[in-house]
């Protein structure tokens, strides 16, 4: 069975196991990391992931890392169900 997460070379574990969970979620075909930003400032996040957007093809999520911002993408073509499944989770405060 082929892999369904791409991670960028410099990923760290803690947000690479939460895109592996996303991966196993029903209806995923697939998740890849997109742009990682440094993130300034103190605090931690207040959940794992900050936003949600729709998108063409499926859902543009971006996580919150202590130190960093990453864009995801979830390919998906059940994007109400992987969203609602993420909301269940707690991984996003709204």
């Amino acid at each position: 069975m082929p892999r369904k997460t791409h991670h960028k070379h410099s990923s760290r574990k803690g947000y690479r196991r939460l895109l592996d969970s996303l991966a196993a979620l029903e209806g995923v075909h697939r998740v890849a990391t997109g742009r990682v930003t440094p993130r300034m400032g103190s605090g931690r996040p207040v959940a794992p992931i900050s936003k949600v957007r729709r998108v063409e093809s499926g859902l543009s999520i971006t996580i919150n890392t202590e130190g960093a911002i990453v864009d995801a993408y979830v390919v998906t073509d059940r994007p109400d169900e992987v969203e609602a499944a993420i909301r269940a989770r707690g991984w996003t405060a709204s």
